[in-house]
């Protein structure tokens, strides 16, 4: 990417961050326009495309940049949180569950774990919990974990 690519997407990613995002699409379109061979450019126009709503657009911009980067964990992560949002669970796990295994943070663990309770499979989704607080203790994580545990009791009661 050479100097005027970065200037134009960090002013692009400034606008998504200033609520702005159809004018930061104005900025990646004309990187692409420059180099269509971008991923940064696609992942961030699905950025822009989600704050506008555009869930569907998004996803294909994320596409674009994993076909050119297929190792590209933010445009992975964004399209998971995408597929998330729009309720397909079976897609986002079948994102999260790559990104996971190639080294993925703990905050994709939790992200992973968020899909696994939207699905029900509790004890699947209190295991992805176990594993990103061994790697990252911290209160939020502690919290979930507590969350998840509680809803496999309460489970537990109502089979009772």
């Amino acid at each position: 990417m050479n100097s005027k690519e970065k200037i134009l997407l960090n002013k692009g990613m400034d606008m998504v961050k200033r609520g702005k995002p159809e004018e930061a699409l104005g900025y990646f379109d004309k990187i692409l326009e420059a180099n269509p061979q971008n991923s940064y450019a696609w992942n961030n126009k699905g950025v822009a495309h989600f704050y506008l709503g555009m869930a569907e657009e998004a996803l294909e911009a994320y596409d674009k940049a994993l076909v050119i980067n297929p190792q590209d964990l933010e445009a992975l992560r964004n399209k998971g949180f995408v597929l998330r949002s729009m309720g397909k669970l079976d897609d986002a796990l079948a994102v999260y569950q790559p990104l996971v295994a190639s080294g993925g943070d703990p905050l994709d663990l939790e992200a992973k774990a968020a899909v696994l309770v939207g699905m029900g499979r509790l004890e699947d989704a209190l295991d992805t919990m176990m594993k990103a607080v061994a790697i990252n203790r911290n209160e939020r994580f502690e919290e979930e974990i507590g969350a998840i545990k509680a809803a496999i009791d309460q489970k537990k009661d109502r089979k009772d």
